[in-house]
Formats: C-alpha cells, sequence, structure tokens
C-alpha cells in the first residue's frame, strides 16, 4: 500500500511538472519537484539495495560507478527499450550534463546532430566512443550517430569531466562509450515500424555462439522518411518601390531584431539511410579473445520542392523577379531562394581488438581501426532553379588510422597501474567541382578547388590508483601527446596554390582525484586536471560559402587547452533513492571559436579564454522491482573572460551552451507491460559571440522549449511485442535555428527469438 501510494504521489509530481514547467519559473519549479522526489523517495521501501553500476570508461579498466574517479552515468539496454530511440543519441538526452542538439525526424547528420557535455560547447569536445575505439571523425571530430545499431547497444557510459589524461584531445568535456552486445547464444531480434512523415524503420540484429569458441553478430537497418518542412526562406527588405505588389509575405524580425519577411519554405526534406555490420569473436582461451568487425554506413538526404507564400493581384505564385513587400519596402527574388542542396554521408570502418594476460597477472589490450568517411553536399548557383542549373558537388573524403596497446597490472599490494600508447593519422582530401546541372551529380566537369591535409598524433598515458586506506583511493595519470599537421589549398580558378608547412605542438595533460567510500553506499570525489584539443582539419584547411559569406579555414591555429576541478557527493539511501551532485569549474585558454571579420567572411581563431561553473543534482528512485523514477537539474555560468581580438565580448555567454537544463520521469516494466514518460527543459542558446541574437522566437533563433515524450510497450507473446512512442506530447513548436516537427508517433513491432 505504501509503495502504490508513493507511486501515485510521484506521478502527480511528474505530471504536474510536465504541466506547469513551460512557465517562466523554471528554476523553481525544477527544484520543487526534485524536493518532492526527495521527500518521497524516504518513504520509500526496498528490498534491495542498488551498489551502483560497473563502468570500464573512466579508468579503462571495470569497476563500480560508486567508486569511480568521475562521476559516470550509465544507460543499459533495458533503460533504451523502455524509451523510443531510433538514434543513438536519443538513448542520452535525459542524462544530467548532457546536451543533445539534434535535428528532428531522426535525421541523419555528423554536423547538425551534436552532443555535448557539462557546457564545453560544440560536439567536437567530446570524446565518442563504441567498444573503446574513436567514433570522431577525421574532418571536423563530429559524430554521425545515425551509423550505431541501436539494438546491438549492451550500454552507454557517459564519463562527465575531462578526461584527456587517457583519451587525448577530443575529451576535453568528457567521454562517450557505447557498449555493444556479445553473442551468448542465439538471437534474433526484427523490429519494424512506421511512424509520422511516413517515417519507416526495419532493424534486424543476429547474433551467435557457433561454437564454444567461435562468435558472430549481424546487423542491419533501412531507415528512410518524407521529413518535414522546417527550412523558411527570410529575406531582408530594402526602402523602394517599384517592384511587383505581392500578398503573403510574413513580416517579422530575426534574432538580432532586424525586421525581415518570410516569403515562403524550402519544403520537405526526404531522406533514407542504411546500415550493414558484422563481428567475429573468437575467445583462445578464459583470458584471451580476439574481434574482428566491420560496419557499413550511407545516408542521403534530398531536395522536394517548394513552396512560396507569395501571389501577385491575380492570385499567381510570385517565386522571383523584384517584388514590393509592403508600401515602403521591395526586396529581388530568385527561384534560387527557395532550393536546398542535397547532402550525404558515407561510412566505412574496420575494427580489430585482442585482449590477453602475460606473466600471470598482466592484462594486454590491442586495438586498430581503419574508418573511411564520405561526405558531400550540393550548393547552387546563380540562376539554379528546382528542374535544373548551375551548381557545385562538394565531396569531402577523410580517414583515419587509429592503433592503440595498454598494459594493466598489479604493483605490491596498494598500486594498479594502466600505461598505454596510441596514434592516429587523418587525412583530408576535399573537392569542389562544378555542376552544369545541380540536380545530375554524376555529371561533375571542372574542378574549382582542393583542400588537403593531415595530422598525425602520438602518445604515451599513465595511471595509477592508490589505495590509500581501505577506504580513501588516489587515482594519478597524465598523457604525453605530440601532435603534426601539413596542408595546402588548389585555387584551380586563380591557379595558385597555397602550401601550408608542416608543425607541431605537443601537450602534457595531467589528472589526479581522490575518491573516499566511508561505507559501501557513499562516495565523496575530487578531482583537477588539464585537457586540450587540437584543430581538426576542418579547423585548419577547410573553407566553404554559406550564401554570399565565406567561411574561411585558419592553417595558424594552435591546440586549446582546459584547466578543470570538480567535488562531488553520492549517496545510495537504504530505501534505494540514488542521490548525486557535483559542482564543477573549467578554464578555457586559446578558445576556438568562429567571428564574423565581415558580412562576407568568418574566420576560426585562438583568440579567447573563458570560464565554465556548473552544478548537476540528480535523485534516482527505485519505487518497487521494474518501475523507476528519475530527475536531475544542470546549471550552467559560461562568460568569455578575454578575447584579444574582439574585447567586447568579454563577459559574453559562451556560445551553443544551455544555461539550464532539466529532466523527470519514470519508467520500467510491469508484468507484460512496459515503457516510460519522459519531461525534458532546455533554456535558450547564442550562437553570436556578441550575444546580439536576443530574440530566440524566430527563424535563425534557439529558444527554450519543454517537450514530453512517452512510450508504451506490451509483450503479446513471449516472441512478440508491440509499442506506441509520442514525442512532443504537447505539439510544442519552437524554433532551434529551423522549425522542429511538433508531435509525432512512431509504432513499432518487435520480434525476437
Amino acid at each position: 500500500m505504501q509503495q502504490k501510494n508513493i507511486t501515485i504521489l510521484l506521478a502527480k509530481s511528474l505530471f504536474l511538472s510536465l504541466y506547469t514547467i513551460q512557465g517562466e519559473n523554471m528554476k523553481t519549479i525544477a527544484l520543487s519537484t526534485i524536493a518532492i522526489f526527495a521527500i518521497s523517495m524516504t518513504n520509500a521501501m526496498a528490498e534491495n539495495i542498488d551498489l551502483g553500476d560497473m563502468s570500464v570508461t573512466a579508468t579503462k579498466t571495470e569497476q563500480s560507478t560508486l567508486k569511480s574517479p568521475a562521476s559516470i552515468s550509465v544507460v543499459n539496454k533495458e533503460k533504451i527499450e523502455e524509451k523510443s530511440v531510433l538514434r543513438a543519441d536519443e538513448a542520452i538526452k535525459e542524462v544530467a550534463g548532457v546536451y543533445v542538439r539534434a535535428d528532428g525526424d531522426h535525421t541523419p547528420n555528423s554536423w547538425s546532430n551534436s552532443v555535448t557535455l557539462r557546457g564545453i560547447p560544440m560536439y567536437y569536445r567530446t570524446a565518442v566512443l563504441i567498444d573503446g575505439i574513436s567514433l570522431n571523425n577525421a574532418f571536423s571530430s563530429g559524430v554521425n550517430w545515425s551509423n550505431i545499431p541501436v539494438d546491438d547497444i549492451e550500454k552507454i557510459e557517459v564519463v562527465k569531466g575531462p578526461f584527456s589524461s587517457l583519451y587525448g584531445g577530443n575529451a576535453m568535456s568528457g567521454v562517450i562509450n557505447i557498449i555493444t552486445k556479445e553473442p551468448i547464444k542465439r538471437e534474433v531480434i526484427i523490429k519494424t515500424g512506421y511512424g509520422s512523415n511516413d517515417f519507416k524503420n526495419l532493424d534486424i540484429l543476429y547474433k551467435d555462439k557457433i561454437t564454444d569458441k567461435l562468435g558472430i553478430s549481424l546487423n542491419f537497418n533501412d531507415k528512410s522518411s518524407d521529413g518535414y518542412i522546417n527550412e523558411l526562406v527570410v529575406k531582408t527588405p530594402t526602402a523602394g518601390t517599384g517592384g511587383i505588389p505581392v500578398f503573403g509575405a510574413q513580416k517579422t524580425i530575426d534574432p538580432t531584431g532586424k525586421t525581415v519577411y518570410v516569403v515562403g519554405d524550402k519544403g520537405k526534406k526526404p531522406w533514407h539511410e542504411n546500415n550493414e555490420g558484422i563481428k567475429l569473436f573468437y575467445d583462445f582461451n578464459d583470458y584471451t579473445k580476439a574481434v574482428f568487425g566491420y560496419s557499413h554506413h550511407n545516408d542521403a538526404t534530398d531536395f522536394d520542392s517548394f513552396n512560396t507564400y507569395l501571389t501577385n493581384t491575380s492570385g499567381d505564385p510570385i517565386f522571383s523577379g523584384t517584388v514590393q513587400l509592403d508600401p515602403t519596402s521591395k526586396t529581388s527574388l530568385s527561384e534560387k531562394d527557395f532550393l536546398f542542396g542535397p547532402t550525404g554521408e558515407k561510412t566505412d570502418r574496420y575494427t580489430l581488438s585482442y585482449e590477453t594476460k602475460i606473466l600471470d597477472d598482466v592484462n594486454v589490450k590491442f586495438n586498430t581501426s581503419y574508418s573511411k568517411y564520405g561526405y558531400w553536399y550540393i550548393s547552387q548557383a546563380t540562376g539554379a532553379t528546382s528542374t535544373g542549373g548551375p551548381g557545385t558537388y562538394t565531396d569531402i573524403p577523410n580517414n583515419t588510422a587509429y592503433g592503440s596497446l595498454q598494459f594493466n597490472f598489479s604493483f605490491g599490494d596498494t598500486h594498479y597501474i594502466v600505461i598505454g600508447t596510441d596514434a592516429n593519422r587523418n587525412e583530408l582530401a576535399k573537392k569542389v567541382n562544378v555542376l552544369p546541372n545541380w540536380t545530375d551529380d554524376e555529371a561533375k566537369t571542372t574542378l574549382n578547388s582542393e583542400s588537403n591535409g593531415n595530422s598525425t598524433t602520438k602518445a604515451i598515458y599513465i595511471q595509477d590508483t592508490i589505495d590509500i586506506t581501505n577506504q580513501l583511493v588516489a587515482y594519478v595519470g597524465g598523457r604525453y601527446d605530440t601532435w603534426k599537421t601539413s596542408g595546402n589549398y588548389i585555387d584551380y580558378t586563380k591557379a595558385t596554390t597555397t602550401i601550408y608547412p608542416e608543425r607541431e605542438d605537443s601537450q602534457f595533460s595531467p589528472k589526479v582525484s581522490l575518491v573516499y567510500t566511508p561505507d559501501e553506499h557513499t562516495t565523496f570525489r575530487t578531482s583537477a586536471g588539464q585537457a586540450f584539443r587540437a584543430p581538426s582539419l576542418s579547423d585548419l584547411y577547410s573553407s566553404f560559402y554559406a550564401g554570399n559569406k565565406l567561411y574561411q579555414g585558419s592553417p595558424d591555429l594552435k591546440p586549446e587547452t582546459l584547466t578543470s576541478w570538480e567535488i562531488g557527493y553520492e549517496h545510495i539511501f537504504d530505501t534505494n533513492t540514488h542521490f548525486k551532485t557535483t559542482y564543477y569549474e573549467n578554464y578555457l585558454k586559446d578558445l576556438m571559436y568562429t567571428t564574423d571579420i565581415s558580412t562576407t567572411l568568418n574566420e576560426k581563431r585562438n583568440a579567447g579564454k573563458a570560464e565554465i561553473k556548473g552544478i548537476e543534482l540528480e535523485v534516482q528512485q527505485e519505487l518497487y522491482d521494474g518501475l523507476n523514477a528519475f530527475a536531475n537539474v544542470t546549471f550552467n555560468h559560461t562568460e568569455i573572460t578575454e578575447n584579444k581580438n574582439n574585447p567586447s565580448i568579454v563577459g559574453k555567454r559562451v556560445t551553443y551552451v544551455p544555461e539550464r537544463q532539466f529532466n523527470i520521469g519514470i519508467n520500467g516494466k510491469q508484468g507484460d507491460w512496459s515503457g516510460s514518460i519522459m519531461g525534458s527543459y532546455v533554456d535558450d542558446i547564442t550562437t553570436k559571440d556578441d550575444n546580439s541574437d536576443i530574440y530566440k522566437s524566430t527563424y535563425g533563433g534557439y529558444e527554450s522549449y519543454f517537450t514530453a515524450n512517452a512510450k508504451l510497450q506490451y509483450q503479446l507473446k513471449k516472441w512478440v511485442a508491440v509499442s506506441l512512442a509520442v514525442n512532443n506530447i504537447f505539439d510544442r513548436e519552437y524554433y532551434q535555428s529551423s522549425l522542429t516537427p511538433g508531435r509525432t508517433f512512431y509504432g513499432e513491432l518487435t520480434f525476437k527469438f
């Protein structure tokens, strides 16, 4: 009876928050809701106390998350199954300290789908691994979350805080390690589903233990969608008269407050993707095994048709010429304004892992991988129409070769050593070709330009786990990286070649942590360290046009560094109430950021210092077997503290970082029913270094939003289940630069044999 009353109270708390959190007093509501949870949970009863998850990411050795030197969140396969997860990053968007900024409609993309941790901006400062091997691409360090088979995920470990001391340059904000399933018996999973926007999905996963030593895993996935209208055609007017009188223009403002007119949209953006993969597992003996894997991903987004909102006095649609928007304002239109270019991405990835034991107690791990990435996009040139006309085809092939060797062993009774070395080489060969007809990408002709570059990183690292007492453990480690790069740019239109000479840099990244566990349910932890990130090949050598503006590569960029410290507390009460809080401070130096040099030129520069101070509060409660509730709040205060090239932005917010986030939900399984209902709030963000984009609820702005998502699944038979998911239950309309899709539905059948 007591558990039932608590469940009802928690459910009321959740729905009250879902209803009211869209108001202005976000902070008060969030903290009040957590307080309600905390009060409720202290009265709950639980028979078995959860002593935390096991993790391998924070120390590169397996240990309990309660004893880890970092704050770790683990999302296991059961939690993923209870939510509607159609792209891997959607599995972690409710984790404290995680900010997922992504396209709607589950669209595949390495650039617009971005995951960041603890207020450290932009995706390329977060290391994303699969089974310990990096997924960050060679060009921009982006991650295409769509090429990760969701049904093959055993768990996702989110390790927050800088980890360059073990993982190198992309781990400034933390590490996300996706750990896949190993075959232990024959298993077949088939999922097929249909949803809003004509979204179609087919997933097939086959695993088998062929012999005692040999196992196999095969996966196939195919997704497609008609897309939805998210890109508007926005024109800035000029004063004057003399244009064609039109009706239908929507007067509004841009994020900086400038008057603009919405004159149409670019139509739906249909897309298609597929994935195939194979892994072979071989166990030589109890402590020696090898895993070979190959995966292929391909996606493409296409142009459909556009819509003009303008008509002349006769009611005919208008999409070109000089038009009179109002009695004193006019603008010039062309059909090109209403077009967007198709894009696509292809990845082939080979991996080999081997681990064994030597000298009885020394564990040896070897990993190597080779990844070929291909990203392309088409742009229209002046005179292009929806049926053809001139354009360009930009092809960005890039690849990464990686290898690592690691040894783990005990040293005496109080030391456990992890020592290793790794190296990777990134290569870029970007080409821009003329397309006489932009709708025919096979008809490439003249080569306009080439951007070539490479970088090599070599590193050695060591970590010592020191048992000072039975309750107090110290982690002391460091990593030394050397980085080299060179490149060139060839402009065939001007017959010029610019060669950027080889240059190199090095960085030592130390980290020390103390973990105090007075009992098996309580943890106090603190850590301090440094991290770094070398500029990507995109930062250094890639230039491109967006409209009339040139976004220019900066070959003289140097690595950026971060100094960080944190303190945290974690406790699991006898009622299975899991409470965790962490306070952290991050200080960035030589921060790379893009800045407008003029209305037609944007560059990336090392000119900034910034600080980020934040706190995470988390609470989870097992109500009774199979049913769980959670709530978490993240606050980040960010500030630019120095900028030699633009002192006027000192004191401004760091771009692409929400100040507040809040998540609340209930999930679990009861009998044949399982599912979840979860709500998330995210503050608005600024995208301009001078914070001039103060108007968020308009096209181009990133406004605050609250959304609630739910999934309900019923087990029809032991081998078949049916589910229905609803995203954005309240049909909240908001801008994340472009329009978001509103309420969507997805139904699915799951067969397991």
